[in-house]
């Protein structure tokens, strides 16, 4: 069983009841042995009452001489604690004493050959003081075995409870927290079946999750739409004006014209693609088996036209399931670009497969992305300093982390022997 993490809800109310039980215990055992020490005192009083005004001759002593014989002491015992005369076991034996017409001065407590013996200072019959020890274990300051015992199964009953209590307040939470975890983007709203046990708080919580994700995942396809519906519009125009400057005049004139007016429409194009990259990100469906490693080698090889290509270490095969070919090739090919253009050669692509995960990095010899702005350079549209004079569109990174969410994998940056490296762990579903 998962142990729970010591500063979780659960840890802390669990603490929380252990701590009260513990102090209830506690005071129930104070009281139970408070009492138990004023009951034996007055049975202690009681007992020896009648020895003790023989002994010291007082008004009252019985004719004869009592089966119980007190010590006798003329000086004070040379060892012993002196208990303090205001405590209520010594103050119920001093009420009980007195009720039998005796009276001590001082009292003190010294272990004797068979037990401990309590001394009490008395004033004789013919006035001299003299000390008296009463040998009786009963005047032990001990908690009851039994009571010890009672209050160590109330406290186990009560952490047991406390345990159980605690965990069926705190497993909706748990679920919750897993069901919130578990959503991708892109993944779809589905109204999930209530929560198990779940108080009228956090079954709240979860029905208001389910419409802010539905809400969002509106949003979310309404936006995908209009950019695809732009993206699309926007090309045919685009074609005619690359049609229009192909058939403009080939005379040295107009030919800065018409290179400007293809580079233009080429970088506009260019655009286009990475909006309608954005949009597959979120919208393909993750349903179909992709042999990663043949993508890697196709996009290196694109890469690699007119230049050198970039090294790729992967398996022969890396079949990775729940994924989608095309969503595999943007998020390889935006990887490898971003490091082709921001980066320096050599450009390196690695896949391997990991137990349960399939690594992907892509490094470079160049300074990589400062680590102040990594978060925020996985953004749309957001580019680095280094990057202002680079053509591009500011969507590779978004993208790649789009596709990396989508698939419940984590995009990490890291620098490694002197290489700026992307990685990127994506699970290895069988």
């Amino acid at each position: 069983m998962k142990l729970p993490r010591a500063d979780s809800l659960f840890t802390r109310l669990l603490l929380l009841q252990i701590g009260v039980a513990i102090a209830l215990a506690t005071v129930f055992a104070a009281i139970v042995y408070v009492e138990r020490n004023v009951a034996v005192a007055r049975l202690v009083a009681e007992r020896w009452a009648p020895a003790l005004l023989h002994a010291a001759a007082l008004p009252g002593a019985p004719a004869l001489a009592p089966q119980r014989v007190p010590l006798r002491s003329e000086a004070r015992p040379a060892q012993g604690w002196r208990p303090s005369l205001a405590a209520p076991r010594m103050a119920a034996l001093a009420d009980e004493f007195e009720r039998h017409g005796l009276r001590f001065d001082d009292a003190l407590i010294a272990r004797g050959p068979g037990g401990p013996v309590l001394w009490l200072q008395i004033r004789a019959g013919d006035g001299r003081s003299a000390w008296y020890g009463v040998a009786d274990a009963a005047l032990l300051p001990r908690l009851p075995g039994r009571v010890l015992l009672a209050v160590v199964i109330s406290a186990l009953i009560l952490v047991a409870v406390s345990w159980i209590f605690t965990r069926r307040l705190t497993r909706p939470l748990e679920q919750l927290r897993q069901r919130m975890q578990s959503h991708r983007p892109g993944q779809g709203s589905v109204t999930a079946a209530p929560i198990a046990g779940a108080s009228p708080e956090v079954a709240a919580i979860a029905v208001a999750h389910d419409e802010l994700l539905q809400r969002y995942e509106r949003h979310e396809r309404e936006r995908a739409l209009l950019l695809a519906g732009v993206s699309h519009d926007l090309r045919s125009p685009l074609a005619r004006i690359r049609m229009a400057a192909a058939l403009l005049p080939e005379d040295e004139a107009s030919a800065p014209w018409r290179e400007a007016i293809a580079r233009n429409t080429e970088v506009a194009d260019r655009l286009i693609g990475s909006f309608l990259d954005q949009v597959r990100a979120g919208e393909l469906p993750l349903d179909q088996h992709a042999d990663l490693a043949a993508i890697a080698r196709s996009v290196a090889a694109e890469a690699g036209r007119g230049g050198t290509a970039p090294a790729v270490d992967a398996p022969q095969s890396l079949m990775l399931a729940h994924s989608h070919p095309l969503l595999l090739e943007r998020l390889l090919a935006n990887l490898v670009d971003n490091a082709c253009k921001h980066g320096r050669a050599p450009v390196a692509l690695a896949l391997r497969a990991e137990g349960a995960v399939v690594r992907i990095e892509v490094s470079d010899a160049g300074p990589g992305l400062p680590d102040e702005r990594r978060e925020a350079l996985t953004e749309a549209f957001a580019r680095g300093d280094a990057a202002r004079g680079t053509p591009g569109t500011g969507l590779g990174l978004a993208i790649v982390a789009r596709i990396v969410a989508r698939m419940g994998g984590r995009l990490a940056f890291e620098r490694r022997d002197g290489r700026h490296v992307a990685c990127v762990t994506l699970p290895a579903h069988p």
